[in-house]
């Protein structure tokens, strides 16, 4: 099934290996990957879970994950051989909501379809280098990053004392008697779709204003999927001091959340509660990512209060 899966015109096994872990962040190890195709995206949205969970924990977190306009679902085991009968097990539940298009298993460098009877090109297994692609290459070039393992992508939101130092000396000069408002915020995060990064007064300025509710808020309705406001919140997080990092850490999370990289949304999360564990709209979004609930599936407008009490220890 190798080329249902992934057309000829796009390429082969190779260039289905080498996209996942632009799309996911990083490379995935012990994982089962679900690349779910719709119709009216360009790319698919991508799910890893680990593979040592049963096969009926693997089933409920990916039934939440489809779409009803998917278009075809390829799953793929990064793993030992003995995780064959799991991964044909979930393909064939996962068949009764959308087309399973492809079942394959990637073990030491090689690339086996399961697709019983199946005479594709991977059939037999074939060898792939997933890192040295086409199409790996081309994610790259748009601003994609593929980290070595899910634990590395942490490094993403984590503090850089260098930059916070040069954030609290801006935050001494600045006159902390004129507030900012949600005007005022806005206009801060226009430099992020030129690409700009914002200078030290300015990611001052934010730390200050997003400890407004009401700038906060703003800040989340503008803030959505699109990969400029993902990259303008973890600058953000990377370079603010510690007492401040709580929001931008927790506006890293939502849009993470929206792009479905859940593994970034995740370790920003431990970012947001590490700092500020009772913040509001860090239990939130910590609701959306520990319930593994996608984007797709909660309706907008979402006008929940940020200082909701909370229901549970996060921490």
């Amino acid at each position: 099934m190798l080329e249902s899966a992934f057309p000829r015109r796009q390429g082969g096994a190779d260039q289905l290996l080498g996209m996942v872990p632009y799309l996911l962040g990083y490379h995935p190890t012990e994982a089962l990957v679900a690349i779910i195709k719709r119709p009216d995206r360009p790319l698919p949205r991508v799910v890893s879970l680990p593979l040592s969970e049963p096969s009926t924990v693997l089933l409920n977190h990916l039934m939440l994950q489809i779409p009803e306009k998917a278009s075809g679902i390829v799953l793929i085991g990064y793993g030992p051989a003995a995780h064959r009968a799991k991964i044909a097990a979930v393909s064939e539940v996962l068949q009764l909501l959308a087309p399973v298009v492809g079942r394959f298993l990637y073990t030491d460098g090689i690339l086996t379809c399961l697709t019983p009877e199946c005479t594709c090109s991977a059939a037999g297994g074939v060898a792939v280098d997933p890192r040295s692609t086409r199409l790996a290459a081309e994610l790259a070039m748009t601003g994609r990053v593929a980290l070595p393992s899910r634990q590395d992508v942490h490094t993403l939101v984590a503090a850089d004392p260098t930059a916070q130092a040069a954030t609290e000396a801006a935050l001494d000069s600045l006159d902390t008697a004129v507030a900012s408002g949600p005007a005022d915020l806005a206009s801060l995060m226009v430099p992020a779709p030129a690409g700009d990064r914002l200078t030290d007064e300015q990611v001052a300025r934010l730390c200050l204003a997003l400890h407004d509710q009401d700038n906060l808020v703003t800040a989340w309705h503008r803030t959505r999927g699109r990969r400029r406001h993902l990259e303008l919140w973890l600058d953000v997080t990377r370079r603010a001091p510690e007492q401040h990092a709580g929001a931008p850490a927790a506006l890293v999370v939502w849009s993470a959340w929206c792009r479905g990289q859940e593994a970034l949304a995740e370790a920003a999360l431990d970012r947001a509660r590490a700092v500020a564990p009772d913040h509001g709209f860090t239990r939130i979004v910590g609701y959306l990512v520990d319930a593994h609930l996608p984007a797709h599936r909660l309706r907008w407008p979402l006008t929940p209060r940020l200082d909701a009490p909370s229901s549970g220890n996060h921490s």
